[in-house]
């Protein structure tokens, strides 16, 4: 299921712009009533990104024979934006957060644990202390703040069109940092065990230095429980994305993700939304909400999966 959702999040969004002749970002006027209410899925809507005037309190209707666009899963909101492809570019912003986030994450974490785990001492107590002290602290919290005060310097990073957005690298990297100490802790656990093996006071013996040690004997033993870990952080990094856009700290709301999808129907705790039925759609809830659970269980059953395969002592 996840290797379905990874490949249409990746692609998906540019084969059905091209199959339906729009992209995300374009507005039809007419995928919303006078009310400003958007269509509900698999609805035909002039394909024009102009009205033809105004008539009897709303938009005048189209010409006879103009040509239409599919919306798949109806409109956005009042913009009459392609929900659909919304959904696919925002489920590929918010996979390229999760799994740059995990990335940041090793990169800190993996060798902080080494360092601490094998060869203890200062070092050990060093990175403990950090890590208990950044634990101690609510995440969400922590990650609002560094949001909310670097925004101006961090939110341009990587902003390479259709590929990454802008605001996602940011994102990724103040997730990766803040959640680093899970892996720091995970790794510095094993190795404190595996140092004691006698396979590594053999290859002390005969001369081999920390590096190779480290590098030949040990990091193959991590490799499985990090791979379980990385699938387990992604579904929880999806879930972060999701609540920092509740906040209104997450990415702009012109670049769609699956949290940012959900904040611009409800808002956020500063400024909620009521719902309004003459104005909104349930759809506008459901596509998105049903991509997010179903990732974040596909996710976890990856995990559980590569458990088993990986550390099969483990799984039994």
């Amino acid at each position: 299921m996840f290797a379905v959702i990874l490949v249409v999040s990746l692609a998906g969004g540019a084969t059905a712009s091209a199959l339906l002749g729009h992209n995300g970002t374009d507005i039809f006027p007419y995928a919303a009533n006078y009310s400003l209410k958007p269509v509900g899925p698999w609805t035909r809507v002039p394909a024009t990104h102009n009205s033809y005037g105004y008539a009897n309190g709303g938009l005048a209707a189209p010409p006879k024979g103009a040509p239409t666009t599919l919306l798949i899963f109806g409109a956005d909101g009042p913009l009459g934006r392609d929900e659909f492809i919304r959904v696919v570019d925002g489920g590929k912003a918010s996979l390229e957060i999760a799994l740059g986030g995990v990335l940041v994450a090793l990169l800190i974490g993996l060798p902080l644990g080494c360092v601490s785990g094998y060869f203890g001492g200062l070092a050990d107590t060093f990175v403990t202390r950090v890590t208990d002290t950044v634990m101690a602290f609510p995440l969400l919290l922590f990650l609002v703040f560094a949001s909310v005060n670097l925004d101006a310097s961090l939110k341009p990073i990587g902003a390479w069109g259709s590929i990454i957005p802008e605001g996602v690298v940011a994102e990724a990297v103040l997730i990766g940092v803040f959640t680093s100490f899970y892996p720091t802790r995970l790794v510095r656990a094993r190795l404190l065990t595996l140092r004691q093996e006698e396979f590594v006071e053999a290859a002390e013996m005969v001369g081999a230095s920390h590096w190779r040690i480290l590098r030949y004997h040990l990091l193959p033993y991590l490799r499985p429980m990090l791979i379980v870990w990385a699938a387990i952080a992604t579904a929880t990094n999806i879930l972060l994305e999701v609540g920092l856009s509740f906040v209104g700290a997450g990415v702009q709301p012109e670049t769609p993700t699956w949290g940012s999808l959900l904040s611009t129907t409800w808002g956020t705790i500063y400024q909620p939304q009521v719902f309004d039925k003459t104005q909104f759609t349930v759809w506008q809830t459901v596509f998105p909400t049903v991509a997010i659970l179903l990732c974040v269980v596909s996710l976890n059953q990856l995990s559980e999966g590569l458990r088993h395969a990986l550390e099969p002592e483990g799984g039994r």
